[in-house]
Formats: C-alpha cells, structure tokens, sequence
C-alpha cells in the first residue's frame, strides 16, 4: 500500500479539489477534523521519506519514533474509513486508490465480499477477517440479539483495518426510515460490544419482537426511537420494553457487495 497521503493526493486531483474544504466537502468530513488529518498526513508523508534517504543510525530511529507518536493509527483510520465510503459511493477501484492500480472506476473490485461459509476460506487472508452477515433480518427478531453462533450461511469479508478491535455482526437495512444516512438496502455494521446508550447515537435493537434500526434519545425510564427520515413518527417506548443488540457503527451499500 502507497502511503496515505499519496491515496489523498490522488482522490483531490480525480476530484479536481482546489483547497482543503473542497477535499472535507467531499469526504463528509468535518473541516478541522480533516484539517488535522491532512496536516498529519503531510508531516508523516515527508518524514517517510526523508526516513527512506537518512544513513545517519541515530537520525532515522529519531525520525521512526516521531512517525509513530504522529496519532498515525487514528488519523489513517480516519481517513481509510472515508476513501471506502467514497469508493462504495463512487464505485471506484481501491486499488486504485490505495495502490495506483488502474482502472480508477470498475465494476469488479468490491470493498467486500458476501460468501458462503463453505467458501469462506477461499477468500480470507491475513488482512481480512470475516464478518458473520444476517440475510434476513427477522430471523434475529424473534430471540432479542444477532450473535456469531447463530445459525447463517453468509459472511461478509473486511479489510481487518476496517474493523479492527470490533465484535461486529452486518444485517441488512430495508425501508427508508433512516435516509439519507443509511440508504434502503444498506447493509449495516453493528458492535456487539457497544450496548450502553448514547444520546443521538444510531442503535440497532429489538422492539416488539421486531429488529429497528434507529436513533435513540435517552430520557431515563421513557426513550425514543427516532429515524433520520421526517416523513417517520418517533416511537415513544419504556426502556424495559427494548433490547439493545448494538451500535452501528458502519454502512455499506448492498450494490457495492459481491
């Protein structure tokens, strides 16, 4: 993989980017959270290659050291996670965007695979891992929670970066409740291990024995259900009356799946 940096440089000249906003605007980014990613990118991006040149013992592991006290995990995090969405958006290649690899749009190349389990290990290696997917969402509805051991045939396969320290199980998302921020038939991360409520955080969960996907508002014993789409009414429940499966934390549209 070519530096991160070199991915972004290749994004904003595809985009024709004129300043550092216009890259933000695009990557739905916040500006000043962008801003510092960028900043990082660039310092890292020079030091590598000052690092590939430097003979002096004690100069390179100086520049080693600062290159991995930079926040680089987080910030390349950040920015990985942003060109995936954009590719799922704009079909384009990843290898392209990670490795130069032409062409820059395809129809081929996925950010993930759907496969089944008696082909899963056709298709992992040491930087995917797979992720157990749920086809029919109503299947998990009737027990109250989505876990690995349950019964399924299918598996998504992810990049481990994507993913990495996350108890994650995908189910797919039908109806438009949740427009624009998850499209109908988007099939949707969610974090088994992150259950405890948040304000205005998207939750997956059981509700009358059916499996929603909304964002929650916590007001102690009452809680509402709401979706991102206006033309829904909020649900207004008890909290005894709702199981949390988990947080979404990922989206990934059904037409970028294999």
């Amino acid at each position: 993989m070519t530096h991160i940096y070199d991915a972004l440089l290749r994004i904003e000249k595809l985009y024709d980017c004129k300043t550092a906003t216009d890259t933000a605007n695009l990557l739905g980014m916040p500006k000043m959270t962008f801003f510092d990613n960028r900043r990082k990118a660039l310092e890292d991006y020079k030091k590598i290659e000052q690092l590939k040149n430097e003979q002096n013992p004690v100069k390179k592991a100086i520049l080693e050291k600062t290159i991995n006290a930079n926040g680089k995990k987080q910030y390349i995090n950040s920015l990985y996670l942003s060109f995936i969405e954009l590719a799922a958006r704009d079909n384009l290649n990843l290898n392209w965007v990670f490795y130069n690899q032409l062409p820059i749009y395809n129809n081929e190349e996925k950010i993930a695979k759907v496969v089944q389990n008696y082909y899963l290990s056709e298709h992992l290696n040491d930087d995917s891992v797979a992720i157990p997917y749920f086809t029919d969402i109503k299947a998990s509805a009737g027990n109250g929670y989505i876990n690995s051991e349950d019964k399924t045939s299918d598996f998504i396969v992810l990049p481990k970066s994507m993913i990495s320290g996350k108890k994650l199980n995908a189910i797919k998302v039908y109806g438009d409740s949740m427009s624009p921020n998850i499209k109908p038939d988007s099939i949707i991360l969610i974090d088994l291990d992150k259950k405890e409520l948040k304000n205005n955080t998207v939750f997956a969960l059981r509700y009358e024995d059916e499996v929603y996907v909304k964002r929650i508002e916590d007001h102690g014993d009452t809680i509402l259900l709401k979706s991102d789409n206006i033309q829904y009414s909020t649900i207004v429940t008890k909290r005894n009356k709702i199981f949390i499966i988990g947080q979404v934390v990922s989206t990934i549209l059904d037409k970028n799946i294999e």
